[in-house]
Parts: C-alpha cells; structure tokens; sequence
C-alpha cells in the first residue's frame, strides 16, 4: 500500500524542492572555467589521444590559432536558469577533460582552449552570448536548450557552426532542419518518450497521463508518447501536453491527473516543477506511478523532504550510467573529477558533459586528421564520425548514413534509492569516497522497445 504523507509535509516540501534544485547554482557557478588551473599530468585520457595520419598543412580559419596551434571551442551554457544545477556539473565536466587532455599533449599537439558563457536559459541572452563569441570559435560542445538553440539555428548557419545541443529534439537529427550542424548526443525526446512507455507496457501500465513543457521538449516527447500509446494498445485517460507552464499555478494540471485514475503519468518538465505536481497529486490521492524524461529529475530532490516519494513512486529515464556504475569509461570519468573537486557531490550529470567533451574530441581529431580545422571542414568531420566509443557509460553514437540509420534509439531506466543514496552519506558525500552515489539505481539496462525499433525516422516527431 502506498505510504501515506501529511499535509504538513508537502507545504514544507514545496519550499524545500526549489532550494534543492537551486543551490548548485549559488555555490558552483563560479566553478565552470576555474579548472583551468589544475595541472593534471597525462592519465587515462591520453591513451584516447587520436592517433592518426595528419596531413603536412592544416587548412585554418576562424576560431583556430595555426601559429600557436590553438583551438578555440564554446560553450553556451545555462548556469543561472531553470537548468542550472545539471548544466553547471555539466560545464565542469568538460572543463576537466580538456584540461586533462592539453595537459597530455593535446590532440596531436594541438590545444583546446574552452570559452564558456553564461546565458540563463533565456533566449535573448543566448544569442547575445552566442554574438559575442561567434568569431572567436571553429564550434561549440555545448549550447543548452531548445527554445534557444532554435532561436540561435539561423545564425549557426550563417557561420557554418557545429553546436552540440544540450537538447534532446528529434529535429537535431534531420539535416533538412539543422543544416547538419547539431551534433545530438544520446536518443531523442521522441525515442525515449517510445522507450518509456516499452518500460510502462512491460510493467503492466494501460492507462497513461502526459504533462508536459510548452516547446519541442515537451511536445517531442508528447509525440512520442502517442505513437507509442497507439503501437502498445495503451489509453491516453489525461493530456497534459503543453500544459505546465512555468511561474504558473500547477493546480489544474495536478486535479487533471488525479481525476484521470492513471497506471502512470509520464512528466516532461523541468527538476522543481516536476517536483511540485508530483508531490501535489500524491497529496490529492494520486496512486499511480510517475517517470519522467531525463531533464525532469535532479537527485538533490532526494535530499529534501520530497525525496521519500521519489524514492516510492518515480522511476527515471536514463541517457547513462550514474555516477557509482562501474565501467571503465565512467571510472576514468569518476578518477578525473574527483581529482578535480574532491570536496564536491556526486552527479550523474558530470557523465553527459565528459561524453559530451569525447565526442567534440573525437570531431576535432578527424577534422586534424582530414587536414581542414575550418568551420566547414569540423562539420564535414563530425558528419562522418561513426562508432563513437564511452567506455561502457553510454551506448557507442554514430553521425554517417540516413538518420534513420544512425539516431541513437536505446535507453536505461533507473529508479531513485533513498535508502542506497543515504547508506552512502547523502547530502554529505564527496567526490573523493569510492562508494558515491546520486541513488540511481539501474532497473533496466540499455534497451530499445519495440515501438522505438520499429519507428520510420525520417522528419521531426515534432514540427516547429
């Protein structure tokens, strides 16, 4: 039987949830850059170091040094807004390895120098800081956002610029849409919305509710939901596409999946507000089951007093490993940062921002090797790359072909432990003990369901 949790409790809740998801903002922002100062001497990452042919000349252009062998990449990160917690350990992440990598040698004596800019998640801000340093960058390994890199696509095609998303659309993946240019990692919205609901189906859930974002993250997702409803003969008793709006009451969206009586309702939103409905329809006699995409859940949640009801009725979808799994990938991972901030927490985050940093490593290394570091020539790399290689923290990603050939369709799924993250010392856990963990614990591994191995991609699930 569910456990039942008090009024008092979720008033209390609602307060705490937002200060969870928001401190890592207030105490790391000024991380992101700062670990330029670590000399870390050559480790695991310089056997990744490419190896191959380089031409005798390197055509150049903006964003590259010749003389000083010198490539300059961005970052459009939001370490302010409604991501900044997940994005601020991501930054990091990929600070750490170029670091760790020039101090290697770089790729091929070439080394990668990282200018990062803070745009809150707005998208004004984000194509001012995109302006400011368009000139200055051959591409950028991470530009948070859909609503923002959307707005900015225009201008990234003006400059020929490779932009790897922090953005999961199932538009990155078309050329017709991006112009090639955004190099996606992990499976879409609209994939792991399919994947979701094989992991639903597989449980017994029939019925379904939907709420989502307004924007391709939420209708993506909402798309693939329905195409998996109709493939897995499932009833869609609440639809909340569109439906949560942030700074707005939740209430109507909260009675709707109570009233709805589904098995689960599939949550498409940011960390705190995801939180909020949550906890909200709990409180109102929800007894179904929650999952949401993977930017919807922060395990710093389960340091506040909502953690307990993630830990009983939530499961959560997964692009990676976490944080404690072992696979060499992620212990070099785990060695690096840990060796960089061992008094910080745990992340799983920091995963997607290190594979984030081997892949535009990756791109940079065939771009070399190919002889043209222009704009045009790391774009022509990137779209050719197959087989990219994690180390076992994420499926291997590929660019060449169709994209119906190459779009990542596999995905974990994992389910928050309160018990597991407290047995580990929870809130006061560092980087630097061999037993860390953000609670994730792996319920199903990698997988592709049947709806999303079956899917025809060929255009967006979701047209802007």
């Amino acid at each position: 039987m569910r456990k039942q949790y008090s009024r008092l409790l979720l008033v209390v809740v609602m307060a705490l949830v937002a200060a969870a998801c928001g401190n890592g903002a207030e105490e790391t922002t000024t991380t992101a850059g700062v670990v330029a100062e670590t000399t870390t001497t050559a480790g695991v990452v310089a056997e990744t170091t490419t190896t191959a042919a380089v031409s005798d000349e390197i055509i150049t252009g903006g964003g590259v040094d010749a003389e000083a062998k010198v490539i300059n990449i961005g970052m459009l990160a939001d370490l302010t807004g409604l991501f900044a917690p997940l994005v601020i350990d991501i930054t990091d992440a990929q600070s750490v390895y170029w670091d760790r990598l020039n101090a290697a040698g770089g790729i091929d004596g070439w080394t990668v120098n990282l200018i990062i800019e803070d745009t809150n998640y707005d998208v004004e801000q984000h194509i001012e800081k995109y302006e400011k340093i368009r000139g200055d960058v051959v591409a950028i390994s991470q530009s948070t956002g859909s609503p923002t890199n959307v707005a900015a696509l225009p201008l990234y095609k003006e400059d020929s610029m490779l932009v790897m998303p922090l953005s999961w659309y199932s538009g990155w993946a078309i050329p017709e849409f991006d112009g090639g240019l955004m190099l996606e990692q992990n499976t879409n919205y609209c994939l792991e919305a399919m994947n979701i609901l094989d992991f639903i189906d597989g449980m017994g859930g029939k019925t379904i509710a939907i709420a989502t974002f307004p924007g391709d993250y939420g209708h993506d997702s909402a798309a693939g939901v329905r195409i998996a409803i109709e493939h897995y003969g499932m009833e869609l008793v609440y639809d909340g596409e569109a439906a949560v709006i942030p700074g707005q009451d939740q209430t109507p969206v909260i009675q709707g999946i109570v009233a709805s009586g589904a098995d689960w309702t599939v949550l498409t939103t940011n960390p705190s507000i995801g939180a909020e409905i949550l906890a909200g329809s709990v409180q109102a006699g929800y007894q179904g089951m929650f999952i949401g995409s993977v930017p919807m859940y922060n395990f710093t949640l389960l340091d506040s007093p909502v953690g307990p009801l993630f830990s009983d009725v939530f499961y959560q979808s997964a692009y990676s490993v976490g944080w404690g799994v072992d696979a060499p990938g992620n212990n070099e991972m785990r060695a690096a940062m840990s060796e960089a901030f061992p008094d910080r927490r745990p992340s799983d985050s920091f995963i997607i921002g290190w594979n984030e940093a081997i892949t535009m490593h990756e791109v940079l290394a065939a771009a070399i090797a190919n002889g043209d570091l222009t704009r045009e020539g790391v774009v022509a790399a990137a779209n050719n790359l197959t087989d990219i290689d994690f180390g076992g923290s994420a499926p291997t990603q590929s660019y060449a072909g169709t994209p119906n050939e190459f779009v990542l369709r596999s995905l974990a799924i994992m389910k928050p432990d309160l018990a597991l993250y407290t047995a580990a010392g929870g809130f006061d856990q560092t980087l630097s003990q061999a037993d860390g963990t953000t609670g994730s614990a792996v319920v199903k591994d990698f997988f592709v369901g049947s709806a999303a191995a079956e899917f025809e991609f060929t255009e967006p699930c979701y047209q802007l």
